[in-house]
């Protein structure tokens, strides 16, 4: 499974502008919160890999699915996470 920042760097390469600011908007957080992930400056919680998994779904695009097991490294080792 790739590391959080990858995922989030691949996503921010995928995705427009706009779909950066509806992630984060939904999410609650920022754009530039987002691009320190993706750098390598911040890591991912539970509870913030499980908002941007949340808010990924309502983008409408299956392209921008962001797994919240691939953003935290908790969740990904985690069981209950795995059922899901």
């Amino acid at each position: 499974m790739s590391s959080p920042l990858n995922a989030v760097r691949k996503w921010l390469n995928v995705a427009t502008p706009d779909q950066a600011k509806a992630l984060a908007k939904a999410a609650k957080t920022s754009v530039p919160h987002l691009r320190h992930i993706a750098a390598g400056r911040r890591s991912v919680s539970a509870e913030m890999g499980q908002r941007l998994s949340a808010a990924s779904k309502t983008l409408g695009s299956r392209a921008l699915y962001l797994d919240q097991r691939a953003l935290c490294p908790a969740c990904g080792v985690c069981p209950l996470a795995r059922k899901g």
